[in-house]
């Protein structure tokens, strides 16, 4: 007689990926409307939340064709739509809600954050399955909507980055894939929501120049779909060749969107004299007039992020975060009569060259992805002038990255709670510290004076700054976060600042190692395999 052995019944069944993945989103979303509804209702930046507010006021009460004018924004004009749709739903919600218009919008501005913070999870979920399978691509998504810098800066402070940080993630996806005119579009898009976002353009544009007129035919093609491949039949294979046509066609396209972008706005009002009453080159010059404005609006070593220039300074800025003081000014030499913004830039410049040089080399899927974490991290660990903030593009390639790999895991996670601890404490402390001038809300800004009608200015229309925790006119107010004494003590922000110092080195040591190991093994290996003079010794390890 045989015995039929019987497989044992799991206690568990068995979870699909996808099963998985929407748990994880599900909670992710879960976690965001909890703080930002719940815990948190009505709170956040007040400076931040007040000029969104302002803006989308302005921008449904003038529109787009005189709001720069009227705004006095400082941001270029991709996050302008959304605010002027977050102002016109504040209008419509507002009554039925039973409460103000500015009450409404108020509560609709950490909306789209959090939707981004959604969708990244989204992008980082799929392109993870495909390349590293469906566990990869959850756990990617998992690490990025839990660890802290992703809901601090959506559901908590109520700021954009994620909005700009989609773009650029998409873009930098879009190029793995071999998809070159819309990576190319992405970034520009990504550009148009914040200025910092140009990081993305040291990644796209080497990867095209090698792709289709260094070495013509040696990215991917894309994997097109049955309409795709039908359409890419009537087009005669552009969609699939890679030519030097589909170079200037994925310029072509950027700078088009882009345009099309800028037109509706009067952003030519921040163009010279000269130019700003021509079409087109005068939005173009406005443009690039906004971005030298938000360049020097700050002229300090450090704006708040705890990075290596937080530890210099008299006083420096572990020293202000701890005991007060303002920021201190990046005009100072450090190194053989360079000034620390001179000294910060060129690091960086050679931070850029190095990652465009080693993308010439090589550009596969990783290395595209391990660039861009590079750049993003090099925006914020080298320059001066930088914000607590502007690590964040950094974590949603990092995710991708480090799913796979433990070691890779808990370096992401060690930096996500360095950075937190960074936005913690500037996220806490109402504006008490640095070159903000108090807790007022606004002050120090420049800006603010200039919003007009029912605008933000130090406490304008419904967002009066407030006290420590206080409320701002119609709903606004800081969040009194626990543990700021810790977070704000000098050890605390020494540690996080070479902490974050010495994992931005590492992760340029590992880019070092991947871009330029190959070649340098090759090189050793032919002068290895060279035959030597007679005479000449041959060395052997």
């Amino acid at each position: 007689m045989t015995e039929t052995t019987v497989a044992p019944t799991p206690l568990l069944p068995r979870v699909s990926g996808r099963t998985a993945f929407l748990a994880v989103l599900i909670a992710g979303l879960l976690l965001r409307v909890v703080l930002a509804y719940v815990v948190y209702p009505g709170q956040g930046f007040v400076t931040d939340l007040g000029f969104f507010s302002s803006w989308a006021s302005a921008l449904v009460r003038v529109g787009p064709g005189a709001f720069y004018q009227t705004g006095g924004a400082n941001y270029p004009p991709v996050y302008m739509y959304v605010l002027w749709l977050v102002g016109e739903l504040g209008t419509v919600l507002g009554p039925i809600l039973g409460m103000s218009t500015s009450e409404a919008t108020l509560h609709l501005l950490k909306v789209p954050p959090i939707l981004a913070d959604v969708a990244i999870a989204t992008l980082l979920y799929r392109a993870g399955s495909r390349w590293f399978g469906s566990g990869a691509g959850v756990a990617a998504a998992a690490l990025y909507l839990f660890m802290p810098v992703s809901w601090y800066d959506s559901a908590l402070w109520g700021q954009v980055d994620a909005i700009g940080a989609m773009f650029m993630l998409a873009a930098v996806l879009a190029l793995a894939d071999g998809w070159s005119e819309p990576a190319m579009i992405l970034a520009v898009v990504g550009v148009l929501v914040k200025p910092q976002d140009l990081i993305c353009l040291v990644v796209v544009l080497p990867v095209l120049f090698r792709r289709h007129l260094l070495r013509v035919g040696s990215g991917p093609v894309p994997q097109l779909g049955r309409r795709m491949s039908a359409l890419d039949d009537r087009l005669g294979g552009r969609l699939t060749d890679q030519s030097p046509l589909r170079l200037g066609m994925a310029l072509l396209l950027g700078a088009l969107v882009g345009i099309a972008i800028l037109l509706p706005f009067d952003i030519q009002n921040s163009a010279p004299a000269s130019l700003a009453s021509l079409p087109v080159i005068g939005q173009v010059a406005g443009l690039i007039g906004l971005l030298q404005s938000d360049t020097g609006q700050f002229a300090v070593l450090t704006a708040n992020a705890f990075n290596g220039w937080a530890l210099f300074g008299s006083p420096p800025l572990t020293a202000i975060v701890a005991g007060g003081g303002s920021w201190s000014s990046d005009s100072i030499v450090v190194l053989g009569g360079l000034t620390a913004v001179q000294l910060g830039a060129a690091l960086l410049v050679i931070v850029g060259l190095a990652v465009s040089a080693g993308l010439l080399l090589r550009d596969d899927r990783r290395t595209i992805v391990l660039a861009f974490a590079v750049v993003a991290f090099a925006f914020y660990a080298v320059p001066t002038r930088v914000h607590e903030r502007y690590l964040f593009p950094f974590f949603p390639a990092a995710a991708l990255l480090a799913a796979p790999y433990l070691v890779a895991g808990m370096a992401y996670l060690g930096a996500a709670v360095l950075n937190a601890i960074n936005i913690h404490a500037v996220l806490g402390s109402q504006n008490s510290f640095g070159g903000f001038g108090g807790s007022g809300g606004g002050a120090g800004f420049g800006g603010g004076s200039r919003l007009g009608g029912g605008g933000f200015n130090g406490g304008g229309a419904g967002f009066s700054g407030g006290g420590p925790g206080g409320s701002g006119g119609a709903g606004g107010s800081w969040l009194s976060l626990p543990f700021m004494d810790v977070a704000r003590s000098e050890p605390v922000v020494t540690a996080v600042a070479v902490g974050q110092t010495l994992l931005f080195v590492a992760l340029f040591a590992t880019w070092l190692v991947v871009a330029f190991g190959p070649l340098v093994r090759r090189r050793a290996r032919r002068f290895d395999e060279a035959p030597q003079p007679v005479g000449m010794p041959r060395f052997e390890p």
